[in-house]
């Protein structure tokens, strides 16, 4: 439940419905999968709600959202569970990371991770070769401050890595990290993953990045492979 609460912190909400009184939990993504998953771990038997991708003005113009999809739980025990925590309903710009057992927090890490983060490959034409890889980025983002400053720490505990600085993005945060130290966090992340619960299309970039980049793989990363094929 760790994993399923970080997801929550990213890309989830806590709803008090007034007007219909009632109260429920609602996770949203563009990556059906993973609410799927998320949907059987809670043994939840509610179906996913479609958003349909749409036309939204932006101040720089218009774009177009991808299609998205929702899920809903209602519980008013939860939802009581989950204030108790420090989740709010109006979260994003004042949440705060929580206290978290230390053999839960890579999972639900993770799951911020594949609710709010993002992992990419930056890639160039090479000389010798047709693509090289210039570096790894993994970046996780949120509208607090405080809670980024936080994970910052906890990184540098944990795995001896420090951040430069906390990046203000298009009203929100960034804390970024590249090549090795993306490593790291990989190792982190998906170490003793139950359940399969995280996100494939993100584990599936890190996955591509070793099958490109093979010196880099140690006794570690081989154990995550392969506990995943």
């Amino acid at each position: 439940m760790a994993y399923v609460l970080g997801f929550l912190y990213a890309d989830g909400a806590i709803v008090d419905a007034i007007s219909s009184r009632t109260q429920y939990i609602q996770f949203n993504s563009v990556d059906k999968e993973i609410l799927e998953k998320i949907g059987a771990v809670m043994r939840s038997g509610h179906p996913l709600h479609t958003r349909p991708s749409r036309i939204i003005a932006h101040r720089n113009g218009f774009y177009r959202s991808r299609e998205s999809f929702i899920l809903r739980i209602g519980s008013r025990m939860m939802f009581r569970d989950l204030l108790r925590f420090g989740i709010t309903p109006d979260k994003s710009k004042i949440v705060t990371f929580p206290v978290v057992p230390p053999r839960y927090l890579n999972h639900f890490i993770r799951g911020y991770f594949d609710g709010d983060g993002c992992v990419y490959l930056q890639k160039a034409k090479g000389i010798t070769k047709p693509i090289i890889v210039k570096r790894l980025s993994v970046i996780f983002t949120s509208g607090s401050l405080t809670f980024l400053k936080k994970l910052g720490a906890i990184f540098k505990n944990q795995l001896t890595i420090y951040y430069k600085k906390i990046y203000d993005s298009n009203h929100a945060f960034q804390l970024r990290y590249y090549t090795d130290d993306a490593v790291k966090i990989f190792k982190f992340l998906y170490n003793s993953c139950p359940q399969k619960l995280y996100l494939q299309r993100k584990f599936d970039i890190f996955k591509n990045y070793f099958k490109l980049r093979p010196q880099k793989i140690d006794s570690g990363i081989i154990s995550i492979l392969d506990n995943f094929s």
